[in-house]
């Protein structure tokens, strides 16, 4: 499953221009998941998002403006933090036992 955080104007650059982001991530643990990332972003047709952590269970993309109503649209879902944070937690369970 595809998920997103709360959207939040972390004071970066990014959010400068972009305004409140979020990190989209999959709740799939290894190379399952990077797949499921990768195949959603490129659904959502985002070639500039860098994914950020690759291979590990911080992988992700940061995502604002159009680009979050597309990830709502094609399905992602937006977390509260603690249902987020635990999602990262059990991945890094899983990749680092």
């Amino acid at each position: 499953m595809i998920v997103m955080d709360q959207p939040h104007d972390w004071g970066g650059a990014f959010n400068r221009r972009w305004g409140p982001s979020a990190h989209l991530i999959s709740d799939l643990a290894g190379a399952e998941g990077s797949r499921e990332l990768a195949a959603f972003v490129a659904a959502m047709g985002v070639a500039w998002a860098p994914v950020q952590h690759p291979g590990t269970y911080r992988e992700h993309h940061d995502l604002a403006g159009e680009w979050l109503d597309r990830a709502r649209a094609l399905g992602a879902a937006t977390l509260d933090r603690a249902a987020f944070v635990g999602i990262l937690r059990r991945k890094r369970e899983a990749m680092d036992p």
